[in-house]
């Protein structure tokens, strides 16, 4: 098993489809030639029939997906390196709380690795409804762990009252970063602060946000990414003045959209910051000339940096 032999200098971004039983090709691009004319085609090795994988992240080359809807309570997971052809199923139980539908559960993953004990892990966090339908109830949330050296799970304690965003989650320097939400006294939701993860040593702990930046934001509309080993914190704050009107605040920079920016995808290697639209269009906006340009138009997708490497699962 190699876990290492990868060349950061060859960055890629991977489009798949969210849906892409239906279609096994995905999309890749070097991102020093983000253009449609770069594009190739790259043939998905495995397939789920009755629903969608969900990309969970990459680390080295190496893909992580999750199993979105499984069934007969077996859960498929799959590392996948694209540029081997080679990929590793693992199929794992879901998490069982008695006099609880596991249908309403809800289910949050990462996927990290530490250079310290040259690992990858892949961290499941599951949360499961009390009687009243609430994520946050007097159930605790169930945290399982596979190390992809030894092959194995195990469960892992987490302290937190809090619900971690599935939208915004970054892998980097041996940990992992979620945003994480909170419910007020009048049972409305706050971003609270970043959960971290640390793979080595398998231990979670809480980082503050500066809540002045959070003021009149829904739960899915603030984002982490990273760039040059630095975590960076993206809010979208929408405001209504007549008509609807779309504001990006990135770190000191104010972007005006006319698209409207539903979500975050990160840096590239060269500073650009990867956007989706409402519309379903992944955009560019390059920081040193304050720019956007379409990249191109699609349907509901995932979106995946990842460098070129020779790590196979």
């Amino acid at each position: 098993m190699h876990l290492k032999h990868f060349n950061l200098s060859d960055r890629y971004v991977l489009l798949t489809d969210r849906y892409f039983s239906r279609d096994q090709m995905s999309s890749l691009y070097p991102q020093k030639s983000l253009t449609p004319i770069s594009q190739s085609e790259i043939e998905v090795p495995f397939i789920s029939p009755i629903g969608y994988y969900g990309v969970v992240g990459s680390c080295n080359g190496l893909i992580c997906f999750a199993e979105a809807n499984a069934k007969d309570r077996t859960q498929r997971i799959v590392l996948w390196n694209l540029f081997t052809r080679k990929h590793k199923a693992i199929l794992t139980s879901l998490p069982d709380y008695p006099y609880v539908d596991m249908y309403a559960a809800r289910m949050v993953f990462g996927f990290g690795y530490s250079d310290k004990i040259d690992d990858y892990k892949v961290v499941r966090i599951t949360y499961f409804p009390d009687k009243y339908g609430r994520c946050l109830g007097k159930i605790d949330p169930k945290v399982d762990v596979y190390s992809l050296r030894t092959n194995l799970w195990q469960i892992v304690k987490f302290k937190f009252r809090c619900e971690l965003s599935h939208f915004s989650r970054v892998s980097f320097n041996g940990n992992l970063h979620w945003l994480s939400m909170g419910v007020d006294e009048d049972r409305h939701w706050y971003f609270r602060s970043i959960i971290t993860f640390k793979v080595a040593g398998e231990v979670f702990n809480e980082m503050a946000l500066p809540k002045n930046c959070f003021i009149g934001l829904t739960c899915n509309r603030a984002y982490l990414a990273e760039i040059n080993n630095s975590l960076v914190l993206l809010i979208n704050r929408r405001d209504l003045i007549g008509r609807s009107h779309e504001k990006c605040y990135i770190w000191l920079h104010t972007l005006d959209l006319d698209e409207g920016v539903s979500r975050f995808h990160g840096f590239t290697r060269r500073g650009e910051l990867l956007m989706q639209t409402y519309q379903h269009e992944l955009i560019l906006w390059d920081p040193s000339v304050g720019l956007t340009r379409l990249l191109r138009k699609l349907g509901r997708f995932d979106l995946v940096t990842m460098v070129e490497s020779l790590v196979f699962p």
